[in-house]
């Protein structure tokens, strides 16, 4: 690439990743999908299959990544998970529905970036395209 030469690429090397497994291979609910993850080597499903940030910091990172509407979808499961939790007095339930929470968060993050950068989609719908 020349000096002058911009990038027009604003994605690092793992989003362009992501993006363009998902654009050959379509969302994570087709069977395409299916049969590509299945080749993939175990570190390259978790790049495409899990987002950490999303697992540790849930609706706040959908927030800062302009996820706003799926966002408030997870932070109003959040709300209501904790509600339960507290309604059972359970320290072991508690902790069971924050990781279950984080790992939602997790699996949905990548593929609902995707919607949102490259197929221009902004819903509240955070199941949309996904394996469940």
């Amino acid at each position: 690439m020349a000096e002058n030469e911009v990038n027009e690429n604003p994605y690092s090397e793992t989003w362009t990743k992501r993006f363009d497994f998902f654009k050959q291979n379509g969302a994570p609910n087709t069977q395409t999908f299916k049969d590509a993850f299945k080749q993939l080597t175990f570190g390259e499903r978790i790049t495409i299959g899990m987002n950490f940030w999303a697992f540790f910091f849930s609706f706040i990172y959908f927030f800062i990544k302009g996820m706003w509407k799926k966002g408030l979808v997870l932070l109003g499961i959040f709300v209501v998970l904790s509600i339960i939790a507290s309604l059972l007095g359970s320290h072991s339930a508690a902790t069971g529905f924050r990781i279950a929470f984080g790992m939602l968060a997790g699996m949905i993050a990548n593929y609902s970036f995707y919607q949102k950068e490259i197929l221009g989609e902004d819903d509240y719908n955070i199941f949309k395209g996904m394996k469940l």
